[in-house]
């Protein structure tokens, strides 16, 4: 009995991207009963992009616009974050998943499947736009020029260096947070351990910052800065 729950668990994985399901235009989708849990395949572009994390955006054909919330790869041998997925505006996708509408009124497809994905003529500039927020973080109602200057104005100079007449710049990547702190600190290109343990401290004792916003909310923010180390001769 065992045997037989677990293959069928693993057929009714395999089933929204082996059955596919009956193909719909956008239209056909939004105007679906209720209570219609047919599988469906959508194919469209890209219109608009809500959710860059968990997978949420709307996908357009010639007759209009449906919407998709928890996209995951449904491709073989796929098993990978939306992110990964490296999908943006004017990319053209196939998708299957069932007919749902969430808080009585939007209707959605929820837990649907990518079976294929094409990508749009702009698509390399899609991503970076992608990752640029409406608004950036402000430091002390500046940018990030004048973070770089405040590191430099409280860096010290680790008397180990001194004395070996070390120097150099050190490329530091951190995040500035939902919530404006700097948080995941990391040297992503060393000098000498002590001034990149030096480059390090100061960048974590920043002040909040104001924090960046994309679709209206706080949002996480990813910098790189180098903080230069010049030994006196």
């Amino acid at each position: 009995m065992k045997k037989i729950i677990i293959a069928f668990f693993a057929l009714a994985t395999a089933l929204p991207v082996a059955a596919q399901g009956v193909h719909k235009t956008a239209d056909e989708f939004n105007k679906m009963s209720r209570n219609d849990t047919t599988l469906v395949v959508l194919q469209g572009v890209v219109s608009r992009m809500k959710g860059d994390q968990r997978g949420v955006f709307y996908l357009k054909d010639e007759t209009g616009e449906a919407y998709v919330y928890g996209l995951v790869d449904g491709r073989p041998g796929m098993n990978v974050s939306f992110p990964q997925m490296d999908i943006a505006v004017g990319d053209t996708l196939t998708v299957s998943g069932r007919h749902s509408i969430y808080n009585g009124t939007i209707i959605e497809m929820a837990g649907g499947h990518l079976i294929r994905k094409a990508n749009g003529p702009h698509h390399a500039e899609e991503v970076e736009k992608a990752k640029s927020p409406e608004r950036w973080p402000t430091f002390k109602g500046k940018g990030v020029d004048a973070f770089s200057a405040w590191v430099a104005a409280r860096v010290k100079y680790p008397k180990s260096a001194i004395d070996g007449h070390i120097g150099g710049t050190v490329k530091v990547k951190f995040v500035v947070g939902s919530n404006g702190r700097v948080q995941e600190v990391e040297v992503l290109e060393g000098v000498h351990p002590a001034l990149d343990a030096e480059a390090v401290r100061v960048i974590k004792s920043s002040p909040k910052w104001k924090p960046g916003i994309n679709n209206g909310k706080p949002c996480r923010v990813t910098y790189t800065i180098p903080v230069i180390f010049v030994p006196n001769n």
